[in-house]
């Protein structure tokens, strides 16, 4: 679609400006939560802030696991040519579970010493999948994260600039797919946000909601790039360990008196 948008003579990849859109309207929501909560926002933005790296480094550390072989292999360019080694393993390449637990496990550590994340997590937790519709978007005006080739009688879209999809090929456009199904999510843990959920449980009640999402989306990527245990994807492994992680935790607390 886009993957480049100029403003004055300047390129800007076009993911990288949704993605910061999307921090911005995750900030926005967290803080105006807690201002209408009478919270103090500078003490917790903090804790976004501890999110915001953590996803960052978890998102690429998941990406870089599976091609730890080649990297090896591929360290003497650190030297000879570092530019070809930072466009094969920095500048891109960025696995959701990989942010999403290192976003949660940064929070933790931030919580452990200066905050209750039952409390700081009702705010907190909606803002991941509101993120996450944004990077989605972005994916789809790259061209990267794609889907097969459009079934007939189904409604796809042909890439013409796209960085890795298959330009001219119809396809399903699953990104689009998951940041709507994220997005509601999104609206489903505002409210219950709203309603007074402590953000412990909103956060199982995200984990369990997304996992089988993401489980049945994947059998819609057509991307090569996703790593494979058998025959599932990273995602969809990780997918059912977290279900079967989440599941039993969240019936507790739903059957507690």
């Amino acid at each position: 679609m886009h993957p480049y948008l100029t403003f004055w003579g300047i390129s800007i990849p076009t993911y990288s400006l949704l993605l910061l859109l999307g921090v911005a309207a995750a900030w926005w929501f967290f803080h105006r939560r807690l201002k209408a909560r009478d919270e103090n926002p500078g003490r917790w933005e903090q804790a976004f802030l501890w999110g915001a790296l953590g996803a960052l480094a978890g998102a690429k550390a998941l990406y870089l696991l599976p091609r730890l072989p080649q990297l090896g292999t591929d360290l003497p360019l650190l030297v000879s040519d570092p530019a070809v080694f930072a466009a094969r393993y920095l500048s891109g390449g960025f696995v959701f579970y990989g942010g999403l637990f290192g976003a949660l496990g940064a929070v933790w550590l931030f919580c452990r010493s200066r905050g209750d994340f039952s409390r700081l997590g009702t705010e907190l937790v909606p803002t991941i999948p509101l993120l996450h519709a944004f990077g989605r978007v972005g994916c789809f005006l790259a061209g990267c994260c794609y889907g097969l080739p459009a079934p007939d009688g189904w409604l796809g879209v042909t890439f013409r600039a796209a960085l890795l999809a298959p330009n001219g090929v119809s396809l399903l456009p699953v990104q689009l797919y998951e940041a709507a199904g994220v997005f509601l999510l999104f609206l489903l843990l505002a409210w219950l946000s709203r309603q007074g959920w402590q953000g412990n449980r909103l956060l199982l009640v995200y984990l369990a909601a997304y996992a089988p999402f993401r489980f049945l989306l994947e059998f819609l990527r057509g991307d090569p790039y996703r790593g494979f245990l058998g025959p599932l994807s990273t995602s969809q492994v990780l997918s059912l360990v977290t279900l079967a992680v989440v599941l039993p935790l969240l019936l507790r607390r739903t059957t507690r008196p």
